[in-house]
């Protein structure tokens, strides 16, 4: 402590001596604070490190603060064999164009479609890292392995077709340049017998119509990926990128499920081989969103749930517990990593913009438009004495 930072004084009334060093207590109780914040932050993530990854050497580090929660920082990933290295040139690896981090969920989500499952079908793997660790740099090293091991033909579904310059990106800084196939419309261009390549397409596609014309009629989108893979001999990756948009799927009632999430079930087990991935860095925040993720083996046969239902009432019925415990038993079991980039030293500015009075004008209309659009909404109801449905569900996706 300073010496010019304290008042010496004494009191006329007791000729007490009275140190007055207010401002150096109110110091301390603002580092007593910083230090309480901090062990917070320290209990709800933790640093990640690389425990996994086998025989590869020669790696780099991933350049952010990577993290992940408590509760899976308590768990190891299982030791590892896959032969990875074979599949990439050493510049790959040595020259950080794949980082420990990268590495590590390419080899588990390759090392994980090696098992079988009880029903027959190729076990999937969850990819849940956040924005940061590179989700898309992952597929693209999980789609390579592949194809240098003689599995040509691979399905990338995302929810924007804007991202397969994303896909293109990462792999070509792979040194890759498989061709990607621009969805179904690319497909109906190119001749029909093409042999090798990644067909990358929106999960509105899972439920469109074909192409009809005066001269020829095909069937539905999902029949012509089907076509185009070989059906059920297929084994190449089958991708659910941002796979959010294919949740809502309520066992035993298919009809009140969304179409998207039908789909996504309907081409999963007509592809008993293909390499699952479900990819999306909500995690397991809601049980029930994870029930059109068959491949992950945590229901049916020799497990603890027998069917989806049973896995969902059980996982809700217990709470944020069970969750937790469902995130380290899938992460135990080499099939669920989730990662994030750490908001340590993170700041942020608020800053307050002024609107010219057209843009008011604007926004004022806007919200008269919607709100009559609800007051016509519920007088439709109201009159015609039918369920809303989905119109709400509609009405508020679009307002957003």
């Amino acid at each position: 402590m300073d010496k010019t930072d304290v008042t010496i004084y004494q009191d006329e009334g007791t000729n007490e001596i009275i140190d007055d060093d207010d401002d150096d207590d109110d110091d301390d109780d603002d580092d007593d604070d910083d230090d309480d914040e901090g062990k917070k932050i320290e209990e709800v993530f933790l640093p990640y490190r690389c425990h996994s990854l086998g025989d590869i050497t020669n790696y780099e580090k991933h350049p952010g603060n990577v993290v992940e929660a408590v509760c899976l920082g308590a768990q190891m990933l299982p030791p590892t064999k896959y032969p990875l290295q074979e599949a990439f040139p050493q510049d790959i690896i040595q020259h950080g164009k794949l980082s420990d981090l990268q590495l590590e969920g390419i080899l588990h989500a390759c090392q994980r479609h090696q098992i079988i499952l009880s029903d027959g079908s190729r076990a999937g793997f969850y990819l849940a890292d956040g924005a940061g660790v590179g989700k898309g740099r992952q597929i693209a090293g999980i789609i390579i392995n592949n194809y240098v091991r003689g599995r040509r033909k691979h399905l990338w579904f995302s929810a924007s077709r804007d991202l397969r310059l994303d896909a293109e990106r990462d792999l070509k800084d792979l040194n890759c340049y498989i061709k990607v196939i621009n969805g179904c419309q690319q497909l109906d261009r190119m001749s029909a017998d093409v042999e090798d390549g990644i067909l990358f397409n929106t999960y509105a596609t899972l439920i469109a119509s074909g192409q009809r014309s005066s001269t020829s009629t095909r069937g539905s989108r999902m029949q012509q990926i089907l076509d185009w893979c070989g059906n059920d001999d297929f084994d190449g990756c089958l991708i659910f990128d941002e796979c959010h948009k294919a949740k809502q799927f309520i066992p035993g009632n298919e009809a009140a499920s969304t179409k998207t999430a039908n789909a996504a079930i309907d081409l999963q087990r007509k592809l008993p081989k293909a390499r699952v991935v479900y990819c999306s860095a909500t995690g397991v925040t809601d049980v029930k969103n994870m029930a059109f993720m068959e491949r992950l083996g945590l229901w049916g046969q020799t497990t603890a749930f027998k069917n989806v239902d049973h896995f969902i009432r059980a996982m809700t019925t217990h709470g944020l517990g069970a969750s937790e415990m469902l995130a380290m038993e899938m992460k135990a079991a080499g099939m669920y990593v989730s990662r994030g980039l750490s908001f340590e030293s993170a700041e942020f500015h608020t800053v307050e913009i002024n609107l010219t009075q057209q843009q008011i004008d604007i926004y004022n209309l806007c919200v008269r438009v919607w709100q009559q659009l609800a007051n016509d909404i519920e007088s439709f109801i109201k009159y015609t004495k039918t369920t809303p449905g989905h119109l709400w569900t509609m009405y508020w996706s679009c307002h957003q």
